[in-house]
């Protein structure tokens, strides 16, 4: 479904992930779960486009549901995989350090085992590792297409990030900012809940980053698109605070 001029939304619920189209090319922002792939094929079937013009992948950050299908896409679309410098090692398949919430905070949630199954269902348990990946620091402007602008703002993982379309004003939020928590199915703008973030605190003052940035809609990892500007997004997330 296409969300913005050039931006297309692929999702099977829980999880979104996008592909940005320009000048017959494409780059997908995150990579869904493994059992996503023939959505990905459809999609670029859809869009009159094929796996050879698939330029890269560029992940928000190196968390099983949103490296999914990464690895795939570089060895058949020989599209490059890019993540921050900090998640780079978790993307190859290193072990994760704690999170600072626990699961059975959420055990008596209905939203836990819906997501827990749908994810499950679709491979996304564990981390399909990847073999070589590029790296971005916060603030570059990458080459790709859609001239995507990556913003660090760590706290769910260490290298986690946001990527601004300028030309377009859209901020692809992965999980720096959700619209919908995986976990406790509370909606509305809110950071990641604490069992899935490697430091609350910091995800939630890492929302001053975002604050200001030139975008009216915003793209989350997590939930329906918001179209009421960054600024009102943060005020909202802060506002809701760690869940």
């Amino acid at each position: 479904m296409q969300v913005q001029e050039g931006v297309h939304r692929l999702t099977r619920g829980v999880v979104n992930f996008y592909l940005i189209e320009e000048g017959g090319k494409l780059v997908l922002v995150d990579a869904g779960t493994p059992g996503d792939w023939e959505l990905l094929v459809q999609t670029l079937a859809t869009l009159g486009r094929g796996l050879g013009d698939l330029e890269a992948v560029l992940l928000t950050h190196a968390h099983s549901d949103h490296i999914g299908l990464a690895e795939r896409a570089r060895t058949s679309a020989k599209a490059s995989v890019w993540v921050h410098q900090a998640d780079a090692g978790l993307a190859r398949g290193e072990k994760p350090g704690r999170n600072d919430g626990r699961a059975t905070s959420y055990l008596l949630r209905g939203a836990f085992y819906r997501t827990l199954f749908s994810l499950a269902r679709r491979g996304a348990t564990r981390i399909v590792p990847v073999k070589e990946v590029s790296t971005f620091a916060h603030g570059e402007t990458l080459a790709l297409p859609g001239r995507p602008r990556v913003v660090h703002a760590p706290g769910h993982t260490p290298g986690s990030a946001a990527v601004l379309l300028e030309r377009q004003r859209v901020l692809l939020t992965g999980d720096v900012l959700a619209t919908w928590n995986p976990l406790t199915g509370r909606p509305g703008p809110q950071v990641m809940p604490s069992g899935l973030n490697r430091d609350t605190p910091q995800a939630i003052r890492s929302l001053d980053v975002l604050d200001g940035l030139p975008a009216d809609v915003l793209l989350p990892g997590h939930g329906e698109p918001w179209t009421g500007g960054a600024a009102e997004a943060v005020r909202q997330a802060r506002a809701a605070g760690p869940s």
